[in-house]
């Protein structure tokens, strides 16, 4: 009993030590404790345990990191140690989603932006061609005479923080494939004698026909309904009109009416047909209107063969029409905007003008943009144009069944880089040039063969404008 006594009172005693002793080393750590200073007590120490961070406490940077020293000769992601501190190397971000494939003769925009010190362009591979331009955008001209499947490789040779990187860029040649999109359609109460045909937002084909109605297809196509807009529906875009009741511009489709010598426009909100101008500010009549072309600052171009009108309103809707230019002696076939502001390009027989248009209605003296062919001979006359977004024309002359390419040029006259003679029999009388939309590829071009009454496509690999 005794020694279990004593054995209770030394673990007692131990403990109220340990406990003191807890006590003490407590006071040390959290402040100044008198009896310290005695020689007697030994001097306690705590040890603090790692930290897990990484950064370097005299300039919070992290190894490893940007503008950092280097871990262990390491960086984090693509960057590389330069002088033991971590560096970016060059860094390449072409703005298109999908590199591109085009027909042989377009001239290809491309536009890659680079983070760098200094870089340049290269060609490395495929078809020899010309790289047009510096820096972040270049236009590259596909030869002609290129044949389908072949690629040009360019390619981005570039340094940053004394880093060389370098990244291939391809272009693929694409074969011509002229399809008939509207083959199934024989019915004529759903497809007459075919005019013009444009696209809207929705998805939806527009064509005209002479008989008077305009026809609206999906993207399958199929056919879905007609609407009744005037004698002798010709030329047709679509644009907007001003809609007084909601104060808005809301879309429309343009229609000229060469028998009714009068442009209307079917209001795509509610399915109404007003009449947009029959007569020239004075009275007289606009003639037979068979080309109608909208802008988007409200007005609306138009011609009757030999003159160029204009229809515009204000922003109370009230409107005006008025002859900008009767300068072109030959028979006016075919007008289209462009890649510049305020030009309109005009085709007669066997050419293709610019017509600039001044901010007053006027405008300037027609310039010889494209000659095709002799003037005095009405198989060459124009009847449709178009441009993509690499400011290439495409030209249809439906009288001898051909579509031509040129590639723009921003000051002096263009020429004709290829042509496509007959290409598809029964749908190769290029006339009313369009590119689709997004439910029928931006980047095919359109067309209305009026002698077959059919409708063509071309998928040339950049989108139109």
């Amino acid at each position: 009993m005794v020694a279990a006594t004593l054995k209770h009172q030394v673990c007692i005693g131990l403990l109220v030590a340990a406990l003191s002793a807890c006590k003490d080393d407590g006071d040390a750590d959290g402040g100044a404790d008198e009896s310290s200073s005695s020689g007697d007590n030994p001097t306690t120490s705590t040890t603090v345990a790692p930290t897990t961070s990484t950064t370097d406490p005299t300039d919070g940077c992290v190894p490893g990191s940007e503008d950092c020293t280097c871990s262990d000769g390491e960086c984090v992601g693509e960057m590389q140690c330069v002088a033991d501190v971590c560096k970016p190397g060059p860094q390449f971000d072409p703005q298109e989603d999908e590199e591109p494939i085009v027909l042989a003769g377009l001239w290809v925009p491309v536009q890659v932006e680079v983070n760098a010190d200094e870089y340049s362009w290269s060609q490395v591979d495929g078809p020899m061609t010309t790289i047009l331009g510096d820096g972040a955008s270049i236009q590259v001209p596909v030869p002609s005479d290129a044949a389908p499947g072949d690629v040009i490789t360019l390619r981005i040779e570039a340094t940053r923080n004394t880093i060389v990187d370098q990244f291939d860029y391809h272009i693929t040649v694409l074969e011509p494939v002229f399809e008939d999109v509207l083959g199934t359609i024989d019915d004529p109460a759903e497809l007459g004698s075919v005019g013009g045909l444009d696209f809207d937002d929705n998805g939806n084909l527009w064509v005209s026909s002479s008989e008077g109605f305009v026809s609206r297809f999906d993207n399958m196509p199929s056919f879905l309904n007609t609407y009744d807009v005037g004698t002798g529906a010709a030329g047709v875009q679509l644009g907007r009109i001003y809609d007084a009741v909601n104060e808005d511009d809301i879309p429309a489709l343009f229609v000229a009416l060469t028998g009714e010598q009068r442009i209307v426009a079917l209001n795509l909100a509610n399915q109404q047909v007003q009449e947009i101008t029959a007569e020239i500010d004075g009275g007289a009549g606009l003639g037979p209107v068979d080309i109608v072309v909208p802008d988007d600052d409200r007005n609306v171009f138009m011609s009757n063969g030999t003159q160029i009108l204009r229809w515009q309103t204000d922003d109370q809707g009230a409107a005006t029409t008025t002859v900008i230019s009767e300068a072109l002696t030959n028979p006016i076939t075919a007008m289209s905007r462009g890649p510049d502001a305020n030009v309109l390009y005009v085709g007669t027989q066997g050419k293709v003008w610019r017509v600039g248009v001044q901010q007053d209605g006027t405008a300037n003296e027609p310039v010889l943009y494209l000659d095709i062919g002799d003037e005095a001979d009405p198989l060459q006359a124009v009847a449709g144009i178009a441009f993509d977004n690499g400011g290439n024309m495409f030209v249809g002359v439906p009288g001898n069944n051909t579509l031509h390419l040129a590639p723009y040029r921003a000051e002096t006259a263009t020429s004709i880089v290829r042509s496509f003679i007959a290409p598809a029999a029964g749908f190769d009388a290029f006339r009313s040039l369009r590119y689709g939309n997004d439910a029928f590829s931006r980047s095919a071009l359109y067309w209305t063969d009026t002698v077959d009454g059919t409708v063509g496509r071309l998928e040339t690999g950049l989108r139109g404008r």
